[in-house]
């Protein structure tokens, strides 16, 4: 009867010990916390978001290997043990990623120190300016700070423009081109949010939790295309085919 019991109890923490448990954590940088960060369980294909406060729930055992990520930052594989399942508060701290700027070669040269005269020695491709980036004129709208930030490095109040030469010639203006992008996509992710929450959760049965994890993975799809934004019919298409594809990525959510 003893030996019974044993492997009863034997069997049952055996069971136990496979279960997933809710794990906590905190996403931040070296200064703030870091909301809506994507957390995903690899093992399991399930997946949340950190909350204001950076503060995020999944379910994992451990072994498991938890991926978080975030737009402009480095992402980071957390591979679970038993004691991250303790009181302790886990924090996860992301590394911002670094804009690689392509190497700029100086070729030598003779130059006297006048500009009149040297600026005509340095050949440059086209010419950088509000027209060539496509920047709009002022007083159509209120830029926003990547625009202007890029607007100011790539333009002259007036006589010779020798300060978007020099940003030409360091790769500042190819960076601030970089954050441009990243902050377009920002929007476009937030745009989608805001305009089809409500069909993402009750047409489609998108979790309300996993509603921005769906957002971002329909705005990263090679197919999405700005202009469905002022095509309701072809945007619905469109998400409609993408809940079926995340849906198959989160099996045990949505069966």
């Amino acid at each position: 009867m003893k030996k019974l019991l044993f492997i009863f109890i034997l069997s049952t923490l055996s069971i136990s010990a496979q279960e997933r448990k809710a794990l906590y954590g905190t996403t931040l940088d070296a200064v703030k916390s870091i909301s809506n960060a994507h957390i995903i369980n690899l093992n399991t294909k399930q997946g949340t978001l950190s909350n204001n406060s950076g503060e995020f729930r999944i379910f994992a055992q451990p072994k498991d290997s938890i991926k978080i990520s975030f737009l402009g930052y480095k992402t980071k594989i957390w591979v679970i043990t038993l004691d991250d399942f303790g009181l302790q508060k886990n924090k996860i701290t992301l590394i911002k990623t670094p804009i690689n700027l392509d190497e700029v070669k100086l070729r030598k040269n003779n130059l006297l120190s006048f500009i009149e005269t040297d600026i005509n020695d340095v050949k440059i491709k086209e010419e950088v300016s509000a027209e060539s980036l496509n920047l709009p004129y002022a007083g159509s709208r209120i830029l926003t700070v990547a625009e202007r930030r890029l607007h100011t490095a790539t333009t002259s109040s007036g006589g010779i423009a020798i300060d978007p030469l020099l940003n030409w010639i360091s790769g500042r203006t190819k960076k601030l081109k970089r954050l441009k992008v990243i902050e377009d996509k920002e929007k476009r992710i937030l745009r989608l949010f805001n305009n089809y929450q409500l069909y993402i959760n009750q047409e489609l049965k998108i979790l309300n939790e996993d509603t921005y994890l769906f957002v971002s993975y329909c705005e990263e799809d090679k197919d999405f295309n700005p202009l469905y934004f002022k095509d309701q019919i072809s945007m619905a298409h469109f998400l409609q085919d993408k809940s079926e594809k995340f849906k198959k990525l989160n099996p045990k959510k949505y069966n």
